[in-house]
């Protein structure tokens, strides 16, 4: 069947979200659309990476994480283009179709704006039922890319479409008599669209504090380090990499107090080469080392500067250094206090294993208590230590947490500071 007989192209959407509940919490994080015009040819598509300035839910359904989203644009940044890419069609498809309208609709809602009445297509309603990617296998079409990727998927419903239009002559016959949708108008912004590859790019990129600190005058343009200023540094820099993350007031501090202790590019350079070995020998002192620990050591790595670096060498290296000596684990060596008595807050899906089980809210609870913590289930002014498995998520709590200034930790290194083995 040619859309050549149609009134007009028809957009085939896809939105992923941080849940299924549009209506009390949930948003939008990915959105895509494909235009079809004559013959099935896509005249136009769209996709954007969406922040929805809060956590980002199941990160193990969307494959996103909050670093993924975190400069991406906000959906009323880039409603804008999309509503300009959806110009002239004349009906909506999707897999699941009612799913995805509801977002929008919740999305432009909050803009200010209602989506328009129009005909819409559910390919998974025509198909009877199932997947997208088991419709898809019914009918032979090859994915072209990753499943539950915003612009895969709207390209592989718009592929089914056209398979199931051609034996649906009754909705043929209604889309030739469809009249263009009055999207609402919305002004573009001038923000542009950021898709999952630029993202993870941009994430490859050395940290712009880093090229201010290793970019410190030369030695004699500096005053002379003191004795004990490296190890300082240590202690500052471990304070700052608690929660895995290093924002613009840490980076500031950390150039300064650098260059007020006369520590040079070079210093620096080793400073952050002796702090990863240091994690890394803590990471084989048991012998295993876990997918988490190897995860972590990557993040650090890039943080430090020192990506560069083969990771399993590090570990070669530090488990050679582990036999040979007993060696504490940075957060040892800079004299870290107990986090006893303390009262804790978890925020986010936890990530860590332990007893070979995902680590739930309550079993984390459990956990610190038994370290003698106090668990609690809020962010209030009177917190001591929020944990957070992503560094860089946008929950509430974690938000309340910087507002207030409280304490914040990553998941596995507050698992080590109450010595938890978790995987």
């Amino acid at each position: 069947m040619s859309l050549s007989l149609m009134a007009g192209p028809i957009a085939v959407i896809d939105v992923e979200t941080t849940g299924l509940y549009p209506f009390r919490h949930d948003r939008v994080i990915e959105v895509a659309a494909v235009v079809v015009g004559a013959d099935w040819r896509i005249e136009r598509e769209f996709v954007s990476l969406v922040n929805p300035e809060r956590d980002i839910g199941p990160s193990s359904i969307h494959g996103l994480t909050s670093e993924d989203i975190l400069h991406a644009p906000q959906f009323g940044e880039i409603a804008g283009l999309l509503l300009d890419v959806l110009s002239g069609t004349v009906a909506i498809a999707a897999h699941n179709v009612r799913f995805d309208l509801q977002f929008l609709e919740r999305e432009f809602s909050r803009l200010g704006h209602d989506l328009p009445d129009c005909f819409s297509i559910c390919t998974m309603l025509l198909a009877g039922g199932g997947k997208l990617t088991d419709c898809c296998d019914d009918y032979g079409i090859s994915p072209e890319g990753e499943a539950h990727h915003a612009l895969a998927d709207a390209r592989a419903a718009a592929r089914l479409l056209a398979c199931l239009l051609s034996d649906g002559p009754s909705m043929v016959q209604e889309l030739r008599q469809l009249a263009p949708i009055h999207w609402p108008t919305i002004p573009i912004t001038g923000k542009q669209p950021v898709t999952r590859d630029e993202s993870r790019r941009r994430q490859t990129e050395p940290p712009t504090f880093l090229q201010r600190l290793l970019g410190q005058m030369d030695d004699h343009d500096l005053p002379t380090a003191a004795d004990g200023a490296v190890m300082a540094y240590w202690a500052l820099l471990d304070r700052v990499l608690e929660d895995r993350h290093v924002d613009d007031s840490e980076a500031d501090a950390l150039v300064e107090t650098a260059a007020k202790w006369g520590l040079s590019g070079g210093q620096i350079g080793l400073a952050h080469r002796d702090y990863l070995d240091q994690l890394a020998i803590a990471a084989v002192a048991d012998g295993i080392t876990t997918d988490a620990e190897r995860r972590d050591l990557k993040l650090i790595a890039r943080l430090l500067g020192q990506e560069k670096r083969d990771l399993d060498e590090i570990l070669s290296e530090a488990a050679a250094k582990a036999s040979e000596t007993h060696h504490e684990s940075a957060t040892d060596m800079v004299g870290e206090s107990s986090l006893s008595g303390m009262r804790v807050c978890f925020t986010g899906e936890l990530q860590g294993l332990y007893d070979g089980r995902m680590i739930s809210r309550q079993l984390a609870e459990e956990l610190a208590t038994r370290a003698g913590l106090i668990a609690v289930d809020s962010v209030t002014k009177k917190l001591d230590l929020l944990v957070l498995a992503d560094p860089h998520s946008q929950s509430g709590k974690a938000k309340r947490a910087h507002r207030y200034s409280i304490r914040i930790m990553q998941e596995l290194v507050f698992w080590k500071a109450i010595g938890v083995e978790v995987g």
